[in-house]
């Protein structure tokens, strides 16, 4: 055998291998892509219908506390998120809309390194009037949180209306959490 002359007996172990790595790898990325856009059925809430829970925190971007308490007189979203979360930064476009709008919106900032997150909302821009910041997730267990992204819509005497899993998006919100703000007649 020349230097010219391919080695095939070392070439065919590294097909061999490669072609199920290349596998792995494309289900492994449908299952990831299928994940982030699938939208999760609707699942019952322990708070909707009922108070929010009484919880105060300090604010991200400052160390005065609030309170629960003051998402009261008129309806809010309130939306927990992360500077970690893939899903997020999805539905982050649409929440700047809806603020640009006029709708109120709350954050509680779950699980999240403080840096991290100013740093997502200077980037991004901030569509709060301001975030609870919960870097324990005890308020996120107060709320039963299973995931990030949710929106919870409070009704303007504080009650949890509606309880939605996963990314906030213009359907979502014409469709479900909009009529559900409308006086009912």
């Amino acid at each position: 055998m020349t230097d010219l002359e391919p080695n095939t007996k070392q070439a065919k172990p590294l097909v061999g291998f490669a072609v199920p790595v290349i596998i792995l790898f494309v289900l492994l990325a449908g299952f990831f892509i299928n994940a982030l856009f699938d939208d999760k059925p609707e699942l019952p809430s322990m708070r909707q219908n009922k108070p929010l829970p009484d919880f105060s925190a300090r604010k991200l971007l400052s160390q005065e506390v609030i309170h629960s308490k003051d998402i009261r007189g008129q309806y809010w979203l309130l939306n927990v998120w992360g500077s970690w979360c893939p899903t997020c930064y999805l539905e982050h476009p649409y929440l700047m809309e809806l603020a640009a709008d006029g709708v109120m919106i709350v954050g509680v900032n779950y699980k999240d390194n403080q840096e991290d997150a100013i740093k997502f909302l200077n980037q991004r821009g901030n569509p709060y009037q301001f975030s609870f910041f919960d870097p324990k997730g005890h308020i996120a267990i107060d709320l039963g949180i299973s995931a990030a992204p949710e929106t919870f819509l409070i009704s303007p005497s504080g009650e949890v209306v509606f309880h939605r899993i996963g990314a906030m998006d213009k359907n979502i919100y014409e469709n479900i959490f909009l009529p559900l703000m409308e006086p009912k007649s």
